[in-house]
């Protein structure tokens, strides 16, 4: 490519005669085209689009809500019958108290022994899958928090604003607290430890769906209670205690970072949503 010749320019106080100006010729006009050659030499490689285009895209609808709280637990619960009904609890006798004690007891051991069972030599004796379980541990939720609230079934607490029930709703009321915090924790602590020994790979997409539901489901309704039992939002307004609620923060903690991680291991895609409100009213309590 030659160096084209620089043009006089028009003196300062000079006027331009545009019909002295030389046409551009055939070289000049080559020199100006700085991509001459290089259209049929040099080809762009066209991309191509790859897994991780559809994994972004799928990424986006993993942050919005799967679990339809909305609906019951169990099918056979009508929800808003079990809402309209009042309720009211007294402090348990000295014999009651002592009979909720062995009843935890026996329905903790017997939960434990059928899940051993399910992964030991005798399975048949055992749970046949996760949804068994959650059921058993439901039931003994139920009992727990009905000794506390009065309400015999624990599906309430699903969409109910923790934030709206305020502490003077139990002015005058006197306190039902046997020591329920404890099996509350219990429930919590073992049901971790009991999920993440199933394999929910081999079930099919609504089995899993179900499945997860319910698992979520249980781990709001547990986030509820001891939020209230925090605030102390419970008859005789009893809060929970600072040696209680740093063993809570410690187990909402590890099932946080622990379900993360068995979804991942499981394959279980798209509750991302889900996953990030894992006991969310418990922490902002305990921080």
């Amino acid at each position: 490519m030659s160096t084209p010749t620089t043009p006089q320019h028009t003196g300062a106080n000079e006027e331009m005669n545009i019909d002295d100006v030389r046409e551009l010729d055939d070289r000049d006009v080559q020199d100006l085209d700085l991509d001459a050659g290089m259209e049929s030499s040099v080809e762009l490689p066209k991309r191509k689009a790859t897994d991780d285009d559809a994994d972004m895209f799928d990424l986006r609808d993993d942050f919005m809500p799967k679990v339809n709280i909305s609906s019951p637990f169990s099918s056979q619960v009508d929800v808003q019958q079990l809402q309209a009904k009042g309720h009211s609890q007294r402090r348990l006798s000295m014999s009651q108290q002592s009979k909720f004690i062995t009843y935890c007891d026996e329905r903790l051991m017997a939960i434990q022994r059928k899940f051993v069972q399910s992964r030991g030599l005798t399975e048949e004796n055992g749970y046949k899958g996760l949804v068994p379980l959650l059921q058993d541990m439901k039931q003994l939720l139920d009992f727990i928090w009905f000794s506390i609230d009065g309400i015999p079934n624990t599906e309430v607490l699903i969409e109910q604003d923790v934030s709206s029930v305020t502490i003077n709703q139990y002015d005058g009321t006197k306190s039902t607290n046997i020591g329920q915090t404890y099996y509350l924790m219990r429930l919590a602590d073992d049901f971790l430890d009991y999920l993440m020994k199933f394999d929910l790979k081999e079930l099919d997409e609504d089995e899993q769906h179900n499945t997860l539901s319910k698992v979520f489901k249980f781990l709001i309704i547990l986030d509820k209670i001891f939020a209230r039992l925090l605030d102390g939002t419970v008859p005789g307004q009893t809060k929970m205690g600072g040696t209680e609620m740093v063993r809570l923060s410690g187990i909402a903690e590890r099932t946080r970072v622990a379900l993360s991680l068995y979804f991942s291991q499981q394959k279980l895609h798209g509750y991302h949503y889900e996953i990030s409100k894992i006991y969310e009213e418990t922490l902002e309590r305990c921080a």
